[in-house]
């Protein structure tokens, strides 16, 4: 499956500043991006290399999202503080 949708560039900034692998989940608020260590990938997930790292998103959120965007890393990064 070709993912049909984009990736802001501040979002794909973060994850190749932070080193890690992060995943596209579903949460009460929204898809949030969630560190691996938080979310596992699981082997339906669409992978895209960032840098380094990868950015898996569930198969089930790639169907409805438009924009990997910076609020879905603030959802995770609100759930934090």
């Amino acid at each position: 499956m070709i993912p049909s949708f984009s990736i802001d560039e501040k979002v794909r900034a973060y994850i190749r500043k932070s080193g890690q692998d992060f995943r596209v989940c579903t949460s009460p608020e929204g898809p949030v991006l969630l560190p691996i260590g938080t979310a596992k990938p699981k082997p339906s997930d669409l992978k895209i290399l960032i840098g380094s790292n990868i950015l898996y998103v569930s198969k089930l959120q790639a169907k409805y999202i438009k924009k990997v965007e910076w609020a879905m890393v603030e959802r995770f990064l609100n759930q934090q503080s």
